[in-house]
């Protein structure tokens, strides 16, 4: 008997290290966003926004109140602390002459004008509530942002009204972090570890639920082209890869200091170039991962 334990269990071992060695050909390191050379090292990076027409990554530096941007090949470009007025920012959004950003340190969804250079933060609210911004993203002009004390994600005009809202209903802790892709958005709740996919209108089109056992604390979620999962596990330093129905495929990435390792990473983005970016919180960067 203690035979046929000791077996099973080598087993078991063998086939947890082969699903990672298998995994690990599929995403290469390629690049690191980290500003150490130049000026004060990045702390607590929050959150990434690509610009694909200007080939620009925005990094926001939120133990530094500021916003770093890097080119293509990750060369650091510039810093932007708005006149040293943004206070814990958290997350934004680009479009033409105008970045959004979430500040967590006055609660406000602010406006910044670039071309006339003016702030307008914004406290938001619902139902006579007020909403605590946390993720954002931007979708035909229409803004979208999730509460952190509801769980829900809010739809918003240029003037900041809610036009829609996409809530998990009964869930116990509401989502952690959502992303619009293919069409559609996509949020992930925390609790159970599920992933629900809604129309742009609001309406709830399914409920997909993880293989619970191949993630310990979903933080992040990105959707690729053929509808695969790619969940970042924060306690984990991996992420984790499901199929469209929830059936765990593979996971890959360890924790750690060094390149190619994860310390409490926050976010997970695809770029516009097929790249996998990393926001590696702990770590103080942002790492960038080819699929070859």
């Amino acid at each position: 008997m203690k035979k046929l334990l000791f077996t099973a269990m080598l087993l078991l071992v063998i086939s947890g290290a082969s699903r990672q060695a298998m995994a690990a050909p599929l995403w290469q390191w390629e690049a690191t966003l980290q500003q150490k050379q130049v000026g004060t090292p990045m702390s607590l990076p929050s959150a990434l926004h690509i610009d694909p027409v200007l080939g620009r990554y925005y990094v926001v530096d939120s133990g530094n109140n500021r916003i770093l941007t890097f080119d293509r090949a990750g060369e650091f470009h510039r810093g932007f602390d708005a006149a040293d007025q943004l206070r814990v920012p958290f997350d934004l959004v680009r479009e033409a002459g105008v970045l959004w950003i979430v500040e967590k340190g006055k609660n406000s969804l602010t406006k910044i004008d670039l071309e006339a250079k003016k702030i307008y933060p914004k406290t938001l609210s619902a139902d006579g509530k007020l909403l605590y911004p946390d993720r954002l993203e931007i979708e035909k002009n229409i803004l979208y942002t999730l509460d952190k004390a509801s769980g829900s994600v809010f739809a918003l005009d240029k003037n900041l009204n809610i036009s829609s809202r996409f809530s998990c209903g009964k869930c116990d802790l509401g989502f952690v972090d959502f992303k619009i892709r293919n069409g559609s958005l996509w949020a992930l709740e925390q609790g159970s570890k599920k992933i629900y996919r809604f129309a742009m209108n609001g309406s709830l089109q399914e409920t997909i639920q993880l293989d619970r056992s191949s993630v310990d604390f979903p933080r992040s979620i990105e959707v690729d082209d053929i509808g695969f999962f790619y969940i970042l596990d924060r306690h984990q330093g991996s992420i984790a890869v499901f199929d469209g129905r929830g059936g765990f495929r593979y996971s890959f990435l360890e924790p750690g200091q060094a390149r190619g390792q994860l310390y409490y990473p926050i976010e997970l983005k695809f770029d516009p170039w097929g790249r996998l970016c990393v926001v590696d919180e702990g770590n103080g960067r942002v790492q960038i991962f080819s699929h070859k």
